[in-house]
């Protein structure tokens, strides 16, 4: 009987959380088509454009398993077309799963431009192996790729790299990514958020 009440309360605790977790990731998109909204852009809660397909050759898209994109505004800002949207992946197996978020936007520049990767060091832990061993730093950014944009992409985006910015270019594309606040992780064999 003791352990019926323990079930039913335990369930009942869970059922609360994902009511909560869904409110906050309501009262997100919310917030999101407004502000698409204003800025004369389209927003879809869900991700129309197939991105974890389309942009894999981005290395975030193709960090860990299970990618999804949501929240996913779009449009033009003056001459280039934007994406911007919420994308998380999935990391470990089994029992033991951490599922890492982040914003991004994809700007299409239409130049084509020299490929380089800036992996910010505050989220050194998720950087892709590639440009951990890659060709050289430049501030707190370790980076593959063209050293020359580089150095212009450090100069143009030094105000946000305390907030974790990474950024990688590959031809026309600009991808600039910020870690989200939290990462939680989950043990499946406690059934709760865990660390």
């Amino acid at each position: 009987m003791v352990t019926l009440v323990i079930l039913v309360i335990a369930l009942l605790a869970a059922m609360i959380s994902f009511v909560v977790m869904g409110i906050r990731h309501l009262g997100r998109a919310r917030v999101l088509a407004r502000h698409s909204h204003e800025q004369g852009m389209r927003f879809s809660r869900e991700d129309p454009f197939n991105i974890p397909k389309r942009y894999r050759d981005f290395a975030l898209i193709s960090c860990g398993h299970s990618p999804r994109a949501c929240n996913v505004s779009h449009g033009r800002i003056d001459l280039w077309n934007v994406r911007a949207f919420d994308f998380r992946y999935e990391v470990g197996h089994g029992t033991r799963r951490m599922t890492c978020h982040y914003s991004a936007i994809i700007i299409d520049t239409r130049i084509d431009l020299p490929d380089v990767l800036m992996w910010n060091d505050a989220d050194a832990e998720h950087a892709p192996l590639g440009v951990r061993e890659g060709d050289g730093r430049v501030d707190c950014w370790c980076f593959t790729g063209s050293c020359a944009l580089a150095d212009v992409l450090k100069n143009a985006a030094d105000s946000l790299a305390p907030e974790g910015l990474s950024m990688q270019v590959r031809g026309p594309m600009l991808m600039l990514t910020l870690p989200a606040i939290h990462r939680r992780q989950w043990d499946y064999t406690l059934t709760r958020p865990g660390g």
